[in-house]
Parts: C-alpha cells; sequence; structure tokens
C-alpha cells in the first residue's frame, strides 16, 4: 500500500543500468527492485530505471536467463544515476577501450556513480576510481590490488562513497546502497518503508568478512577444516576453545591458526567470535530476549564479552544495534506519521 511517508518537491530521477553479457542478474534486479518499491511505497513515481547496452541488444545473464535492453550507448543521455553491476562477464569487459570511453564520456553528465560488486572494477578500468574510496567483491582482493593499485580500495566495507562516486561489496550489499540513495533522497522513514516492503534490513553493520569467512568454510578444500566447520556448525554456541577444534580436527593450534590464516585470512579465535555475532545479530533482529540471555544463548556466555565483540567488529553495542535494526524498531519507524 502507498503510503505518504515524506513531504517534499516530487522529482523524477532518471536510472540508467550498464548492461552486458555476463551481468550478474541481482546486481541488475536487487537496485531496480529497491528503486520500483520506493515509487510503490510514495505512490508516485520516483525513480525511472532502463538498460542500456552497447548495441541495444538483449543481455544474456549469469543465470541463463536474459534482460531486453532498453536502449543504446549512441543513444543515452546522461541520467541521474548510472548503475555498473558486476558479474563473470566483467572479465571480459576490463580490457574494451569502447567500454571505457563510454564510462569515462558518461561520467561527467551523472549525478551519482554507483559500482555493484564487481563492476567497480570496470568502473576503475576506466580511470574512474583513481585516488577514490571503493569497495568490491572480497573475491576481487588480489585482481583490485593488482590491476588497480591507483584505487584506495576499502575491502571490507559493505559499500562506500567519495564524492558521487558509490561502491557496494557485492551481490545483496546493491541492495544495501540503494536503500542508502533512497534515504538521501526521500529520508529514513522511506528507506524503512522499503526495507520493510522487501523484508530486507535498513542497513547491516560491520565489513563484508563477516559474510565472506563462513561462506569460504563451506567451500575450503580442507577436509580437515571442513569436517571442523561441520562440527562447529552443529553446537556454535559450545566453548569452542583454539585447543579444542585442533584437538577435533586432528592438528597442533599453531598448524590449526596457519591453515585459518591461510584459508580464511583468519584466525580461529575471530572466526568463531564473528560465529557467535551472527547468532547474537539475529536475536537481536527478530525477538525481544533479554541482552544477557542473547549472550548466553549465542556462547559468548557473559554480557560483558558480547558488548565487547559488538563495538570492536561492528562498532555499536548490542543496545543500540536492536533499535536501529530490529523489527520493532522497523514497525516503529513504519507507523510514523
Amino acid at each position: 500500500m502507498a503510503t505518504n511517508l515524506h513531504n517534499q518537491t516530487k522529482r523524477l530521477h532518471s536510472v540508467l543500468v550498464l548492461g552486458f553479457d555476463g551481468v550478474l542478474l541481482l546486481d541488475v534486479a536487487g537496485p531496480a527492485q529497491v528503486f520500483a518499491s520506493t515509487n510503490k511505497v510514495l505512490g508516485w513515481k520516483a525513480y525511472d530505471v532502463i538498460i542500456a547496452t552497447e548495441d541495444g541488444g538483449d543481455i544474456a545473464t549469469d543465470t541463463g536467463l536474459t534482460l531486453r535492453s532498453d536502449t543504446s550507448f549512441a543513444t543515452v543521455v546522461g541520467p541521474d544515476v548510472f548503475v555498473v553491476p558486476g558479474g563473470p562477464g566483467v572479465d571480459h569487459r576490463l580490457d574494451d577501450p569502447s567500454l571505457q570511453g563510454f564510462l569515462t564520456g558518461i561520467e561527467p553528465h551523472v549525478e551519482r556513480f554507483v559500482s555493484i560488486c564487481s563492476g567497480s572494477l570496470l568502473t576503475a578500468s576506466a580511470g574512474l576510481l583513481d585516488g577514490r574510496k571503493a569497495t568490491t567483491h572480497w573475491e576481487r582482493t588480489g585482481l583490485a590490488h593488482e590491476q588497480f593499485s591507483a584505487v584506495d580500495w576499502h575491502l571490507d566495507e559493505i559499500f562506500t562513497r567519495d564524492g558521487k562516486f558509490h561502491c557496494s561489496a557485492g551481490v545483496t550489499t546493491g541492495i544495501d546502497l540503494a536503500l542508502s540513495l533512497v534515504e538521501a533522497d526521500h529520508g529514513r522513514r522511506v528507506a524503512l518503508g522499503v526495507a520493510r516492503e522487501m523484508v530486507v534490513f535498513m542497513q547491516r553493520q560491520g565489513g563484508q568478512s563477516q559474510y565472506s569467512a563462513p561462506l569460504k568454510a563451506q567451500a575450503t578444500s580442507s577436509k580437515r577444516l571442513s569436517d571442523l566447520y561441520n562440527r562447529i556448525e552443529q553446537d556454535p554456541t559450545a566453548p569452542w576453545s583454539v585447543q579444542r577444534m585442533a584437538k577435533i580436527a586432528g592438528t597442533t593450534e599453531r598448524t590449526l591458526h596457519r591453515d585459518f590464516t591461510h584459508e580464511f585470512s583468519q584466525t580461529p579465535s575471530r572466526f568463531i567470535e564473528e560465529r557467535r555475532l551472527s547468532i547474537a545479530r539475529i536475536y537481536l533482529e527478530g525477538s525481544r530476549k533479554p541482552i544477557k540471555e542473547i549472550a548466553s544463548l549465542s556462547g559468548f556466555v557473559t554480557e560483558q564479552k558480547m558488548r565487547r565483540s559488538f563495538v570492536k567488529l561492528l562498532g555499536i553495542l548490542p543496545t543500540d544495534y536492536r533499535d536501529r535494526f530490529g523489527e520493532a524498531a522497523i514497525r516503529d519507524e513504519r507507523s510514523i506519521g
């Protein structure tokens, strides 16, 4: 249901999404859905989203589904928001002079230049991020530093902003970034209404390493670490000391530390701490359980230990996290006005 959540002069923002074969479907669909849902929440059309390709032809996405292009590069007039998505097709376009020329040509004519996931590598290939703060998907860390060393990479951030240049870390963080643009345009209550409509959180806290480490744990080539991870997942709140983990893995503490650092770029203790943090966040976001009980349920044991981890890893107290991102907070914001 459309709701008048923000009184301001109505303005239609044109949004142009760069299309190419091998684009990640969610890098396009995620932000597009945010803008479409904003139109619904506002009750009027605030964003008009179109896709442009070099020749105006259809786009074969990474899923095998095909997207229809609305226009070609030759007919593009500078949009308010220009979106460069990522995907496996990025690798084939990093040395494409025609695409780089298009990016550098359109840049002066857009208000906000948005790069999603590995799309920031395409933007960087045109030299547009040199000396600027940016991020990209955690799997692209090596390539980012190796080929685009002039960029000020902040690879543990969900999304970054440097002037009119915005970058998101990967896939669903494009939704986080799009919500931040909506908040800038229409206020926090509208953005919260869109987040509620899409059943997503307004903004996740902390860096993308909190997501990459568990995902990498499931895909590790080390059977020893894979088996250990499965044991941890069966009882993540157990007292997982490094000594106990090493014993289960059948190795020494020193070797376990080396293996974790190599595979996950973090120590075994940090891995466990982040796993417990993710459990605590679920309770804070979806329940009204007391903080002390959540500390126990998530494996921190004491409220003080959980508080220290929240401040260290997320930069926010557990109580403040609940106030900002819990279901009750979203309902309260939704009902204002």
